[in-house]
Parts: structure tokens; C-alpha cells; sequence
């Protein structure tokens, strides 16, 4: 399942999400071959989930590795991320990839330009280690990204912070508090009841002065860009003034 392909006839890339339905029910009749999956340039399967999601898949017959499959929530969040920052004037690719200075490959799942800065959203909504995480961000920032971890929560976001609250036990630290590390901005996720819209049923939790607070995907992505996003005394937290600096960044 993806959310770009490419046509064949002029190699253009294509948005699942930004055809209009009319047209993407024209793609769909045209022939085999006429779009192609972004790395495996297999034959792409047009097709349209129960909700209304557009995506790719490829074809039947390739043998090769697949991405794993992806769910709605994934999708959807991935898509209303990218679409509120180009609404708030900010350049945004879904599925982008890229290439550290020794070569290693990447692809973010929402990638941001934000004046100097270049961002990456990653919406993680299945179990990884710390050191996963630690080592994919470090990727990004070899490559002189910045990466920002939507981590779904109660349950994988609760993990990351046992594994960060270990770190911190084997390195002799008496800290106390919500548990966060400089080099991996990471906030949990929490997905509702799928009764209504998934991209309102997401919500992100910050942590401002104060009684923390759970936001939109779409203030979320636009804060991020902004700038509100720091790490301050051991956590990462949020700043609700739009001047907002910190040591830490993202």
C-alpha cells in the first residue's frame, strides 16, 4: 500500500490523495503498467478503501519484498499531516526518500521543509526498540533532517518510555518526571473509536507549562513547523508562543 506512484508514459509522481475521484476512477481503467510503485517499479493496482482512501498496491506476479502493509490510521495520518502544511505555507512530501553522506537509505513518511529546517514526520503505530528509534533518527540527522516521532500510545508509547527510564537508571541518573531524550522527539498518539473520521479520531498529547493537553494532527504538524516543539528540562514540551526557541529543536 502506498501513496505514490509513478505514471509510466512521462515518469511524473503521483498523489493518491490529491486525485480527485472522477479522475481516479479514469486512471483506473487504463491499462496494466500505466503506473509503476515508487523503488520496485512494478505495475501498480489503483484502489479505493470502504472510507475513501486512494492508494497503490502492487500488482499480482511481484516476487520481490514488499513495504509492510499499512493501516487506514497510518494512511489517513500521513495524509492530513502533509496536507495541513501546505495549507500553512510550508513544503511537504509524503513517502519522500532520501540518502545519508555513507549511503544510507531512508523514507519518511511526511517529510517538511520549514524555512532552513527539513523535518520528518514518522507515525510509529507498531512496537520498536529504543535503539530502533534512536538509530533511524540518527539516520535522518546524518542526512541533516530532523525527525519527530508520533508514537501510538498507551501501550507503544508506554514502552518507549520504560526503555528511556532504564537508559536513564543504567547511566546513574536520579531524574524523575515524563521521560524524554534530546536526540529523539518523540510524543504519544492516540487513536479513538473509528466512529467517525480517523483523521479526528488521532489525537497527539503535548506537554506545555502546565497540565499537558492533546491536540489536532493538524495543530500538531503546523506547531512542529513552527517551532513549538522543545526539549526543556528533560522532556520534550510545548510552546504555545510562536517565537518559541529552546536548545533542543526540532
Amino acid at each position: 500500500m502506498a501513496l505514490i506512484a509513478i505514471r509510466a508514459s512521462d515518469g511524473t509522481e503521483i498523489e493518491s490523495f490529491s486525485v480527485l475521484p472522477n479522475e481516479w476512477r479514469a486512471m483506473r481503467a487504463q491499462s496494466a503498467g500505466s503506473f509503476l510503485m515508487m523503488g520496485t517499479h512494478w505495475p501498480a493496482v489503483l484502489k479505493r478503501s470502504i472510507r475513501g482512501v486512494q492508494f497503490f498496491a502492487h500488482a499480482p506476479g511481484f516476487l520481490g519484498a514488499k513495504p509492510k502493509p499499512e493501516s487506514e490510521y497510518h494512511q489517513i495520518a500521513k495524509i492530513t499531516i502533509a496536507k495541513a502544511l501546505r495549507s500553512a505555507g510550508y513544503t511537504a512530501w509524503v513517502e519522500r526518500s532520501g540518502t545519508s553522506p555513507n549511503g544510507e537509505s531512508w523514507q519518511a513518511d511526511v517529510l517538511c521543509q520549514a524555512n532552513a529546517r527539513m523535518i520528518a514526520f514518522e507515525v510509529q503505530l507498531a512496537q520498536q526498540t529504543l535503539e530502533q528509534y534512536e538509530a533511524r533518527s540518527a539516520r535522518y540527522s546524518r542526512s541533516g533532517v530532523r525527525c519527530v516521532w508520533l508514537v501510538r500510545a498507551p501501550r507503544h508509547y508506554g514502552a518507549l518510555g520504560k526503555a528511556i527510564y532504564y537508559r536513564w537508571h543504567e547511566q546513574g541518573s536520579t531524574r524523575v518526571g515524563r521521560p524524554g531524550l534530546p536526540h529523539l522527539a518523540a510524543l504519544p498518539l492516540v487513536l479513538g473509536p473509528s466512529t467517525s473520521s480517523l483523521a479526528e479520531d488521532m489525537q497527539v498529547w503535548v506537554y506545555p507549562e502546565g497540565a499537558p493537553r492533546h491536540i489536532t494532527l493538524t495543530e500538531f504538524a503546523v506547531g512542529v513547523a513552527a517551532g513549538r516543539l522543545v526539549f526543556s528540562a528533560h522532556e520534550w514540551r510545548w510552546r504555545d508562543s510562536k517565537d518559541a526557541h529552546g536548545p533542543h529543536q526540532v
